[in-house]
């Protein structure tokens, strides 16, 4: 792979005026040995990396290979062409097309060869990308030209210059505060669908690198990184596309557990950042991932879940339901242990919710998955909407934001009795400021979830602070009809 070098010289696509060498002897196989010059668009002196304006250019290495793609006549065809001499910012290149090519064939010319597509009529650059590790002297450098194959002369014609097909960023990691550098051992850029465009892997934790990105159209992107040991993610929205061949800069600040979600779907540090951004704190980041429980759905969702402030049911609390059998379970069915609740068949409170309240008399009837989903204020645009969350999804939270292992999660028994997780949810909770959340420390409450323990039961949440309790998972026979627990909601984005 060649070195990169950044200089302020423009991009430029037109065709070089470039004299080809002489052609040389022709092997005796049915092959015609083509020998041409490229050229890069830039006018790097050196091989050595610099940062210099904020346009990409490249020189070549002997080592370096190209592919040629073009048609047989039949079908589409990669020739890998060798470099045999450097001349600055000029390659002179090697390779052999079939005797049957006619002349005046046009072709296209990738580099490095590992990034032409598998149908040889282009370049892949998400897939060339796919892969880096933060450093610019590795950093991908794809770049694309044409050419016409001119068989009597052995040589191509109207060769342009090889056009860069990716841009360059440097990204600064900080807290969602701007304040303090995050140190990121992986980071990852997806698109606004979780497609992951490009993975960075870092040989040591840093909070500067350099990232290779595809043109990045107007829209939503997603940053996510493991930083100090931690999950991290952030949202950037493009409101110019990216252009290839350029040079960026970017200070991403980067949300965490615990931090807060706005009611515009921004992040925000505290209840000060909060008021300065004119907007008002509905949640705490309680869990950070991509899997069933972060809701990977059309609605929104699979980065997070978001725990709202306050419960959603007013006074002492509220039904699950009036009625048995609703979702999941026949007349005998039941669940009687942890790996009963962690079933692949109820992970969704979303799917729950939805189909709950879908139905006509839910506001009376079906009280709790109403209450979670009717939660004020309104979840922002982008997100699921606020949910009454599945068993699946409060253990997410327990372990994401209480900081649990799992293996420390009991059943129908009081745990964290050092309130290790509970005094974290708190803790969170608290940065929306006095008066703006609920407290689940200040007395041991039960909370729903949206999962069911049989036809007449649901499965509860308690959270208690006395007595040395922590959490309680209650598997036990409560029947739906019990109105006082509470409902608190969560949302995915």
């Amino acid at each position: 792979m060649a070195a990169l070098a950044l200089t302020s010289v423009a991009c430029s696509n037109d065709d070089n005026d470039i004299p080809q060498p002489v052609a040389p002897e022709q092997p005796a196989n049915g092959e015609i040995t083509i020998t041409a010059i490229v050229s890069s668009d830039g006018e790097a002196a050196t091989r050595a990396l610099s940062i210099n304006g904020s346009n990409i250019a490249s020189t070549f290495e002997t080592t370096d290979e190209f592919a040629i793609l073009f048609s047989d006549g039949t079908d589409q065809v990669k020739r890998i062409a060798t470099v045999s001499s450097l001349d600055g910012t000029t390659a002179k290149i090697t390779f052999t097309i079939p005797a049957t090519v006619t002349t005046n064939t046009p072709c296209t010319i990738i580099y490095p060869a590992s990034a032409a597509n598998a149908a040889n009529t282009d370049a892949d650059v998400t897939t060339a990308l796919a892969v880096q590790n933060g450093d610019l002297s590795t950093a991908p450098d794809v770049r694309k030209g044409t050419a016409t194959i001119d068989v009597s002369t052995k040589t191509l014609s109207s060769v342009s210059q090889l056009a860069a097909q990716n841009s360059i960023f440097k990204f600064a990691l900080k807290d969602i505060a701007g304040s303090d550098d995050k140190a990121a051992t992986e980071f990852k850029v997806s698109d606004a669908s979780g497609n992951v465009i490009t993975t960075v892997t870092l040989g040591s934790a840093a909070s500067e690198f350099y990232v290779a990105l595809p043109v990045l159209e107007t829209g939503t992107y997603w940053f996510n990184a493991t930083a100090d040991s931690k999950p991290c993610i952030a949202k950037a929205t493009v409101s110019t596309a990216t252009m290839a061949g350029k040079y960026y800069q970017s200070t991403v600040k980067m949300a965490t557990l615990g931090d807060l979600m706005g009611a515009n779907g921004k992040f925000y540090a505290d209840a000060a950042a909060v008021t300065a951004a004119s907007t008002t704190a509905i949640g705490v980041i309680a869990y950070l991932g991509n899997d069933a429980t972060t809701e990977a759905i059309s609605d929104g969702g699979g980065h997070g879940l978001v725990l709202c402030l306050k419960n959603a049911a007013s006074g002492s609390g509220s039904q699950w339901s009036t009625e048995t059998s609703l979702l999941e379970f026949g007349d005998d069915a039941k669940v009687t242990s942890h790996e009963g609740l962690m079933r692949t068949t109820n992970v969704s409170g979303y799917t729950n919710t939805k189909t709950l309240t879908e139905k006509t008399d839910a506001a009376t009837n079906y009280k709790a998955a109403y209450a979670a989903k009717n939660y004020t204020p309104a979840a922002p645009a982008g997100t699921t909407g606020w949910f009454l969350p599945s068993a699946q999804q409060w253990v997410k939270m327990q372990t994401g934001l209480g900081g649990l292992n799992e293996s420390a999660i009991k059943w129908n028994y009081w745990f964290d009795s050092s309130h290790t997780g509970a005094t974290a949810w708190e803790t969170a909770l608290s940065k929306a400021g006095s008066g703006n959340y609920n407290s689940i420390m200040s007395a041991t409450l039960y909370y729903w979830s949206s999962s069911e323990n049989s036809k007449d039961c649901a499965v509860s949440l308690g959270v208690g602070s006395t007595s040395g309790f922590g959490f309680y998972w209650n598997i036990g026979d409560k029947d739906k009809g019990y109105d006082n627990y509470r409902v608190r909601s969560v949302l995915a984005f």
